[in-house]
């Protein structure tokens, strides 16, 4: 499972989370191109902020918290993944120069392949996630209105 959708299912719940993708997948199948995307119409926005305002200012302050770090992991991924491909590169070729016996070597290239396909797939779902990242930046934005001070409404 992506960074993302983790941390939405976390703050939200299954279903909750289950029901944004539909209603994302639904918005964004609408969306024309070349067409702006406002956020303050849409039904995912406007449900994710019924949700954040009625949370105190404390409790806003954590999840945006959770949320950077969420989206520092997310960067991390993809930032560590070249040097995951190098290591396994040079280890494997390592491993086939050392000459050992080819039993040693069979099952030591097979292991370091599993690891290395588990940080493929894991690459894979953090890059390829749009859904789950729409609903992040959706998120995040909602967060961000909520936790700052409406100064339209201020008087002179």
């Amino acid at each position: 499972m992506n960074v993302f959708r983790r941390c939405l299912k976390k703050e939200f719940g299954k279903s909750q989370y289950g029901m944004y993708v539909t209603m994302c997948r639904k918005e964004l199948k609408e969306q024309t191109d070349g067409q702006t995307v406002t956020l303050s119409g849409k039904a995912v926005y406007q449900d994710m902020y019924n949700h954040v305002r009625k949370m105190g200012q404390e409790e806003i302050a954590r999840k945006k918290e959770r949320l950077m770090k969420t989206m520092l992991q997310a960067f991390q991924i993809g930032k560590q993944f070249s040097f995951v491909f190098f290591f396994y590169l040079m280890a494997s070729f390592l491993l086939i120069a050392l000459n050992l016996q080819p039993g040693v070597t069979h099952v030591s290239l097979m292991l370091m392949g599993l690891c290395f396909l588990y940080k493929v797939y894991e690459f894979v779902c953090n890059r390829f996630c749009f859904v789950d990242a729409y609903l992040v930046m959706v998120y995040k934005t909602v967060l961000e209105k909520v936790s700052t001070p409406d100064t339209s409404c201020k008087q002179s």
